[in-house]
């Protein structure tokens, strides 16, 4: 990929060396392309970092970003933290980056036996919840902490197994559980880049001594890919569905022409890569990816390779879109679009075939379209480190969501034999919930907010911290959808501030999901109601159009609301009925039923 003649952008495959990095690096300071998304980034470490700095603004571009750098004096993070008018918050950065090294944290690794190990870890943790509360409580920035590398000395020799190496992971766990438990606070996992590139690779023993710069070239390339897709990830939400072809993608061979047992499929190679890619691909539903098929293909034939191939681990139910068939390629991404209630940009498309890679980037450009490698092998990798499926945060919704698109097929199925909408709705025993946000559904909610275009009056995109305070000022709603076929668990989100004798809608939004269910409705209503008994007179909304959101174009008017050319109002005289065909549970804790 290309951004601008002075700067081309490294593939992501492609190694760098230092001088290349620091070429690259100069290039993007004197000029750095328009369409880099500006990232204020500001560093705190226990050690120098300033040689990370260009190896990150590389990795970044190739992430679609430009930093700006500021790192405060090394060692010095618990005085930036600590003064109010130190030049961290004086920054406004985006995203506080701490880089901690456990040596210079922690009891001399040299005397680790003659520690108290539970007891150093407990002050570590102590100390670190300290720093982020302070932080939290003086910056609105998101905060990535670095956990720490195995021990690159271990007191106990041969003997460390059950000892120094088996503490450190305990104090990244320590880690973990300190960082989430402060909002917007995440761990960047250095202990497993270090574990990837090798140990003996991480340390620059030279630079250790002479700078207090312990890392290598090759732990500082490792340190800023990792924290370049962390940062992308706080600003691109993943993309929702990977589409992958079947012969030579998911088997090697050709099914139609091979057969189940000419196909590549099995324990021994080359069988055994495909079992592996399969593998991943399951892991990747597993954490919320849908899955799609896209096969030019006799779909009986595939569909008998899913069920009876004995290695064979997919199975026609872990596809949420089944496009086997002979069109081209390109009609199937708009049909599994359509199927999943998408837009195309959501989609991933993974096939072995050039031609066919070409055909769907130049047909339907908004896909997302891999560039895989000649050698299966390399396949899961190229999915992978492509960043698209990047995310911070891993919802119960999130491991569900394969899971609920088989049931909406259920649903569709009882639709189609059931005579009207309403008869239909009331035949699925809806059950919604109502509560309000707290800081259990903060994080779904803000999910919701980051990636609801369709039905969205105004597509805000509040981080948890917004929501928190609009939560405190107004009202925040979410509401729970199940029936019998299933749980669609959190799927909508209602929020209103104070504005006169009026509350103001600031975002009302429901997942696709359960479009068509009278979801919307019923979250009005709930809202009225919560008004009314607040002493709220009147609601005033606003729609805000975008390329994506016009099932909600109507919502306001549809729903009573009246306007003369400017804000859109609603009195509320009467609480407006429920719909009959749900069941409500009120966890709001206020008598709204």
């Amino acid at each position: 990929m290309q951004m601008n003649s002075q700067f081309p952008i490294p593939a992501p495959d492609a190694v760098l060396t230092r001088a290349d990095v620091m070429k690259l690096a100069g290039a993007l300071e004197v000029s750095p392309p328009a369409e880099l998304r500006t990232v204020r980034l500001a560093v705190l470490a226990t050690f120098t970092a300033d040689m990370l700095r260009p190896y990150l603004a590389v990795e970044a571009a190739r992430c679609g970003m430009a930093l700006t750098w500021w790192a405060g004096p090394y060692g010095q993070v618990e005085q930036q933290v600590i003064d109010p008018g130190s030049g961290l918050y004086a920054e406004r950065a985006d995203v506080i980056l701490m880089l901690l090294r456990l040596a210079d944290l922690a009891a001399p690794e040299h005397r680790f036996l003659c520690m108290d190990a539970v007891a150093e870890r407990e002050r570590l943790k102590d100390w670190l919840a300290g720093q982020l509360q302070t932080l939290r409580a003086q910056s609105g920035a998101a905060v990535l902490v670095s956990n720490f590398a195995p021990p690159e000395f271990v007191a106990a020799g041969l003997a460390d197994a059950g000892y120094q190496a088996a503490w450190v992971h305990s104090v990244n766990a320590a880690v973990t559980e300190v960082c989430a438990a402060v909002p917007r606070c995440y761990v960047l996992d250095v202990a497993r880049a270090a574990g990837e590139t090798g140990l003996a690779r991480w340390r620059d023993d030279r630079l250790a001594y002479i700078a207090k710069a312990p890392m290598s070239g090759d732990a500082l390339a490792a340190v800023a890919k990792l924290t370049a897709r962390t940062l992308r990830a706080f600003f691109t939400l993943p993309k929702k569905c990977l589409v992958v072809d079947m012969d030579n993608t998911l088997w090697g061979g050709v099914i139609g022409e091979a057969g189940m047992e000419g196909i590549a499929l099995g324990p021994d190679y080359p069988g055994n890569v495909f079992v592996e890619f399969q593998k991943k691909l399951l892991s990747l539903r597993d954490r919320g990816i849908l899955l799609a098929a896209a096969s030019k293909n006799n779909s009986a034939d595939v569909e008998a390779v899913l069920a009876e191939h004995p290695s064979c681990l997919l199975k026609r139910g872990d596809f949420a879109a089944w496009e086997v068939h002979w069109d081209d390629k390109a009609t199937s991404m708009r049909r599994i679009a359509q199927t999943l209630n998408v837009g195309l940009d959501a989609l991933v498309f993974a096939d072995d075939n050039p031609v066919e890679r070409a055909w769907v980037r130049g047909q339907t450009p908004e896909v997302t379209v891999l560039e895989m490698p000649a050698s299966p092998m390399g396949y899961w990798k190229t999915v992978d480190e492509s960043g698209c499926f990047d995310a911070l945060t891993l919802t119960a919704e999130d491991r569900q969501r394969a899971a609920m698109y088989g049931e909406e097929s259920q649903r569709q199925e009882l639709q189609a034999t059931t005579g009207n909408i309403d008869d239909f709705l009331r035949s699925l025993n809806l059950v919604l919930t109502v509560g309000r946000v707290d800081e259990a559904t903060l994080p779904r909610v803000a999910q919701l907010m980051g990636k609801t275009n369709q039905f969205n009056l105004t597509t805000r995109r509040h981080d948890e911290a917004a929501i928190r305070a609009i939560c405190v000022e107004g009202a925040g709603l979410w509401v729970k959808v199940r029936d019998r076929f299933g749980d669609a668990g959190l799927v909508g989100v209602v929020l209103a501030v104070p504005e006169a004798e009026a509350w103001k809608i600031d975002t009302l939004l429901m997942s696709c999901r359960v479009i068509g269910r009278k979801v919307e409705t019923a979250m009005l209503a709930l809202l009225e109601r919560i008004a009314s008994a607040s002493g709220v007179q009147r609601l005033t909304g606003e729609f805000i159009p975008t390329k994506k959101n016009q099932p909600a174009a109507n919502f306001l008017p549809e729903h009573g609301f009246t306007t003369d050319g400017g804000q859109w109002q609603l009195q509320l005289d009467a609480p407006r009925a429920l719909p009959d065909c749900f069941i409500i549970e009120n966890q709001t804790g206020l008598p709204i039923l």
